[in-house]
């Protein structure tokens, strides 16, 4: 019967029209209606002009250089993957100028350049460097062939109506076709493509995209069905429509997390605008209640300051990048009152792409049209049905205030994701304050692993301790094993803000990190208003439960200059040794060990960044400790950045909560050389109520003693009560 289904299912797929594969080119980035209306408007859109005299420039810089055709043999960042990556955008604007100016010795140069990698390309084994488990030909990982053909498919749409037969089936039968063949299975004794092309994964994405863009370039409808519902065509175990359900979360969220959202955005986007070319009957934009749309806000709300947030594998990127111009310009096409989009636009952009979603676009910036969509408290939910935990986010930007608090409760995040169940971060006064390190990569610095992520990034940027978040035992979560962190996820509990905004709070449960030692973890962040404080402050409540004694760090891993403690410090002066010897700690320095003076009183960090002051302020349950640490450790190639942190530590407990106050306060000028406030408000913080009902912490703070007293109950219940 499942025979006969699947036979049933493919007679109607070739049964289906061949809309749009034999409708004439181009027909990718953009087709011939929508050609004239760009062409013939130009000077209604100056953004877009400007961008289209910036093509044609390229194009007419690239008629005056030689055709470079290398043989691969390095890393990114090195001189032939740079120059094999200019290949494909000289050759994607070659097309695009000889589509705007009909200037035929810009289509020319695409063919000529086409023929020449032709004639490479059947040459080629795997590449020579060995750095990828899925080794590309033209480049060290397959990734960047996908992407290679992706942009030169839009290069073969827009000039393959001017090249003869002959032409034409030798650039497609000794390039294009074995290159799609290739990104789309691998070979015989290698079909770890095959895997990653039915995967669901950012590389999916791109191989997918490349492959079904190749195929609409090339009318190749196998191609183009491969491409949309997988190698066996059932749509089930693979292909891109199959990631766009898989992928995203009901809200937009990207599982493998912002920096690769952005990414993985671009492929989706452009082979999206290209089923909408071919086969508008899919309605690929209306997917999942536009799913692709809700990606785009999801990294708006991702972002501060403009850059995006360090989730698992990032580094520094933001609303400004290519990704996000590509994604902006076609979702307008489809979203015409989308007012995020010009605003997005005449903020963070400096050109458009050209396609009619751009040009349009252009045009609505030159009217003034957009406006700054708001920033929201939420949860945004991981797993396809939304059922993997979550990334939370407490906003504040009232009465000036910038101020951002996350915890991050999702899944493991894919081959890019890190241990690091309901960590925090904390963005304040336009400042990263207690950040995520993120991913340790020199993206095409060849000097640097060849432009590849660091050993550093396994050994130290995934562990737990990197992170803001418990760690017992000295041993990452899952004991850093990945098969074992990808079959959890985080629960995210609950979210509340109050009804006049002056306490936002949010609630997650891990009870699978340390299931080896019996342990379950939950944390509770509360952000409000206190009478007699210039700021909000930030309560942070760690419980962990155990059926054994174990050892537990708390890092806050911060941005700034230490100012002081309330501690006796013992200061390593002479001589620095690592905290640990694995899971991330062989990386860390111990710059001091910090003692408190008095047993009963709650341990004290200060530091500032910026114009402004930080003051962490902890009470436990159980007797602490401070260290005082910076990065750098066992780190013979100087791969990562001296970050530093002050790390709460518990020596030894079975259950214990512990309750960390952190007080913006005071300004700094260096300019005037003035200070105020420069000592914290909390002069002490008890925990007076501690069960499995609700959790009180006390806080005792200000010149009169003031109190205020914050209260997390397990039914939702938050409270602040202040004299």
């Amino acid at each position: 019967m499942k025979t006969l289904k699947r036979y049933i299912s493919l007679l109607m797929l070739a049964a289906m029209p061949l809309l749009g594969l034999c409708a004439g080119h181009p027909s990718l980035l953009f087709d011939t209606t929508e050609l004239t209306e760009m062409k013939n408007g130009l000077d209604d859109a100056p953004l877009f002009k400007k961008s289209i005299d910036k093509i044609i420039a390229n194009a007419e810089a690239a008629l005056k250089t030689p055709i470079e055709i290398p043989e691969p043999c390095d890393g990114g960042g090195g001189p032939v993957h740079e120059r094999h990556k200019a290949n494909y955008y000289e050759m994607m604007d070659c097309g695009v100028a000889y589509q705007f100016t009909s200037d035929k010795r810009y289509a020319d140069r695409v063919a000529d350049m086409l023929e020449a990698y032709a004639r490479l390309y059947p040459t080629l084994g795997y590449h020579q460097l060995g750095l990828s488990p899925v080794p590309g030909k033209l480049f060290w990982q397959t990734l960047n062939e996908s992407v290679w053909l992706v942009h030169t498919a839009i290069a073969y749409d827009c000039i393959r109506e001017t090249l003869s037969e002959a032409r034409r089936k030798n650039i497609e039968e000794n390039l294009l076709v074995p290159m799609a063949e290739f990104i789309m299975t691998g070979t015989e004794d290698n079909r770890a493509n095959l895997k990653t092309f039915n995967k669901m994964h950012n590389h999916g994405t791109w191989a997918t995209a490349a492959v079904g863009m190749a195929g609409l370039a090339m009318d190749r409808r196998e191609l183009v069905d491969k491409a949309l519902y997988g190698t066996d065509l059932t749509g089930k175990n693979g292909g891109f429509l199959q990631q766009m359900d898989e992928l995203f979360s009901p809200d937009g969220y990207f599982t493998e997390g912002a920096y690769y959202q952005r990414y993985a955005l671009w492929p989706f986007v452009i082979f999206a605008q290209c089923i909408n070319h071919s086969r508008p009957e899919i309605g690929v934009f209306e997917k999942r209640d536009h799913i692709l749309s809700k990606a785009f806000d999801t990294l708006f709300q991702l972002s501060y300051e403009g850059e995006f947030m360090h989730i698992n594998d990032a580094m520094e990127k933001g609303l400004s990048a290519q990704e996000m111009v590509y994604a902006a310009n076609i979702l307008h096409a489809v979203e015409p009152d989308n007012a995020m989009l010009p605003y997005i636009a005449r903020n963070y952009h400096e050109d458009c792409i050209p396609c009619i979603g751009g040009y349009r676009l252009a045009k609505a910036v030159e009217r003034g049209e957009g406006k700054e969509p708001p920033f929201r408290t939420t949860v945004l939910r991981d797993g396809r049905d939304g059922k993997e935990g979550g990334f939370g986010i407490i906003r504040d930007t009232a009465d000036g205030r910038n101020t951002a608090l996350t915890m991050k409760a999702t899944s493991h995040g894919l081959s890019h994701g890190h241990y690091d169940k309901l960590t925090m971060a904390f963005y304040d006064n336009g400042k990263e304050i207690l950040p995520d390190y993120g991913a340790s990569r020199f993206i095409n610095l060849e000097a640097k692993n060849s432009g590849h992520y660091t050993k550093e990034n396994d050994t130290f940027c995934k562990q737990s301790v990197a992170h803001n978040t418990l760690v017992a035992n000295r041993t990452s979560h899952f004991g850093g094993v990945y098969k074992v962190s990808s079959k959890h996820h985080s629960d995210f509990v609950d979210q509340y803000v109050s009804p006049d905004g002056s306490l936002q709070a949010m609630r997650a449960r891990e009870n699978n990190a340390y299931a080896d030692y019996g342990a379950g973890t939950e944390r509770t962040l509360m952000y409000a208003t206190l009478p007699g404080l210039e700021f909000p402050v930030v309560l942070d409540l760690t419980r962990v439960s155990s059926e054994r004694e174990n050892s537990y760090d708390l890092p806050f891993w911060y941005r700034g200059h230490m100012v002081s403690t309330n501690t006796d410090q013992h200061r390593s002066l002479t001589r620095l040794e690592p905290l640990g010897e694995g899971h991330g700690y062989q990386h860390i320095w111990l710059d001091a060990t910090c003692e408190p003076k008095d047993p009963d009183s709650p341990l004290q960090f200060t530091f500032f960044n910026g114009d402004r002051m930080y003051t962490l302020t902890t009470a436990s349950t159980s007797p602490v400790k401070g260290h005082i640490v910076h990065l750098g450790a066992n780190d013979p190639n100087f791969n990562l950045r001296e970050e530093k942190g002050w790390i709460v530590n518990v020596p030894k407990a079975s259950d214990c909560t512990l309750a960390t106050v952190i007080e913006p306060h005071g300004h700094y000028d260096v300019v005037r050389e003035t200070a105020e406030g420069t000592k914290t408000s909390v002069t002490d913080l008890r925990i007076v109520d501690d069960s499995p009902e609700s959790t009180v912490v006390e806080i005792t703070y200000g010149p009169d003693g003031r109190k205020a007293r914050f209260t997390a109950g397990k039914d939702g219940e938050y409270r602040v009560t202040a004299e």
